[in-house]
């Protein structure tokens, strides 16, 4: 089974960049990394209006697939019930992953103890607010807020400066997320 991790915060505040560090570091460590985003925005859709797979789903389409060389895009056509958290992890059981990293869904793993979190805050009212209802485990904090209290913590919770002490947050997670991966 994949261990979930979860970068949780307000918008702007570094999630994107810190998943970034992470994959790109992990797979040089030889891990298999899957993710998922969560955009916010309801009138949100990857297929472009009147490109050829938006044509195939707009006469009527449930599920569109895009093949090219170098890439598979399944587009579904679905309205109804939110999603949880056991479908998101039904998207990614076709191949085996080390790691499968969220960006955003607080409202879906905050009081999930099998999601490792890490948040990103602007500042400490921020991290402050994130915090708020979520549960362990939460292994670092970091973002803006880094800039402000770098080397400092919040309810115990290490700040981790990305740009600085980025070794120090991989560290973590070879050590508390994948203790058995190779180190």
């Amino acid at each position: 089974m994949s261990k979930i991790l979860a970068i949780i915060g307000t918008s702007n505040t570094g999630k994107t960049s810190i998943i970034e560090y992470l994959v790109t570091n992990l797979v040089k460590k030889g891990l298999t990394i899957g993710s998922a985003k969560h955009v916010h925005h309801p009138d949100f859709s990857i297929d472009l209006d009147g490109k050829d797979t938006w044509r195939h789903a707009n006469a009527g389409s449930k599920r569109v697939v895009c093949l090219s060389e170098d890439e598979v895009a399944i587009i579904r056509k679905e309205k109804g019930p939110e999603y949880k958290l056991e479908d998101i992890l039904k998207l990614f059981q076709d191949e085996e992953f080390d790691l499968i990293i969220l960006e955003g869904f607080h409202w879906m793993v905050s009081s999930r103890k099998e999601v490792l979190k890490i948040v990103t805050a602007k500042d400490v009212e921020d991290a402050e607010k994130r915090l708020n209802g979520t549960i362990p485990p939460i292994l670092a904090i970091t973002g803006k807020i880094s800039n402000i209290l770098r080397g400092k913590s919040i309810q115990k919770i290490p700040i981790i400066d990305l740009k600085d002490e980025s070794d120090q947050l991989l560290d973590l997670i070879m050590e508390q997320v994948l203790p058995t991966a190779g180190n």
